[in-house]
């Protein structure tokens, strides 16, 4: 379904920058069920299968794909970087499957993001030093300089690469809802939302899409309503609470596996609102890094390794172009600019 937006305006300012501060890119609805030991009967039985189904992490970093250490591309690295041989990444280990702690060693993370990360600084020649940390004090720890690198709970939107950060695109990760079997309520697109009411992490940014789809689709009384939630949106789901869980198609999908019952249903219209892009964050001070990882990243893809590394974690769908992974791939904003 393809219902034509009227005028939109930019985000503000003022949402930017509280985005920039507290969203989220859809913290994994189906990490809480991992750690859930007793819930009403039914969701006993729909989460009963995950800890069989959770991505398999317990395969050591040295089966990740990579390359020799290219010296021209590590020449790229600030020399912040070389002289400390490592490259510090914050992330909340709760993204399956981009990013989420190995079931070997709960304190190491494991998925897409890890495994890239390990193939990237092999080019590099330095380590991948990961930094468990929720999403509120990611991008402060970012602009403080304690982190080099926020990667796996951040969606590229041209506002950010703008004025914020830069950002290089990794994964595709549209929008979409997790529902019943069957698909009771009929959502296929943000248009087919009135009137249902929808689960998501708090400070998400698909919340104010959902402000923006009841503006653009849906007549007062008959709202889409957002029920924020920390934890537990998979009982809410099952239980009858909420009608859907909106968060990127990869997670969704990865929730039904693990979970049954349910399905991922993509928004067919979510285009609109979103790019349906997870992104690599850098501080606009740091384009060096930045350069060094888009152009380490193409290689990666010229090598086959970036396309392997998102098959073997059972994400092809999410594979990108070449010419996607780059730095603001939205604006085309040179890396450390800020337009307006």
């Amino acid at each position: 379904m393809n219902v034509p937006l009227p005028d939109i305006p930019l985000i503000s300012d003022d949402w930017t920058n509280r985005m920039a501060e507290s969203s989220s890119l859809s913290h994994s609805k189906w990490r809480h069920a991992l750690g859930v030991l007793a819930l009403a009967s039914s969701a006993a039985v729909l989460l009963s299968a995950c800890s069989g189904n959770t991505p398999d992490s317990s395969a050591p970093s040295d089966t990740t794909p990579g390359s020799a250490v290219d010296e021209e591309l590590r020449g790229t690295l600030p020399q912040s970087i070389i002289d400390a041989g490592m490259i510090t990444i914050t992330a909340s280990f709760d993204n399956p499957p981009v990013i989420y702690a190995s079931e070997a060693d709960a304190s190491k993370p494991a998925g897409v993001a890890y495994d890239l990360s390990v193939a990237l600084t092999g080019l590099f020649g330095v380590e991948p030093d990961w930094q468990n940390t929720q999403w509120p004090g990611q991008l402060p720890g970012l602009d403080a300089g304690t982190f080099d690198v926020a990667w796996g709970q951040a969606t590229v939107t041209a506002e950010r690469e703008e004025s914020l950060y830069d950002m290089i695109p990794f994964y595709l990760a549209p929008l979409s809802v997790l529902v019943p079997e069957g698909n009771p309520n009929g959502i296929t697109s943000f248009a087919s939302m009135c009137g249902v009411t929808v689960g998501g992490s708090v400070g998400a940014i698909q919340e104010y899409y959902v402000g923006l789809a009841n503006d653009a689709f849906c007549d007062d009384g008959n709202k889409i309503k957002y029920v924020s939630y920390s934890t537990s949106e998979e009982v809410a789901l099952a239980s009858g609470a909420i009608d859907a869980i909106i968060d990127t198609y990869p997670v969704n999908v990865g929730a039904a596996k693990a979970m049954g019952g349910v399905e991922a249903v993509k928004l067919s219209d979510a285009d609109k609102f979103d790019s349906g892009l997870a992104g690599i964050v850098f501080t606009k001070t740091n384009p060096a890094l930045a350069n060094a990882f888009a152009t380490g990243l193409q290689k990666l893809w010229d090598e086959g390794v970036y396309q392997q590394i998102l098959n073997d974690n059972g994400v092809p769908d999410a594979i990108l172009e070449r010419d996607q992974l780059v730095v603001n791939y939205l604006t085309g904003t040179p890396a450390g600019e800020i337009k307006g």
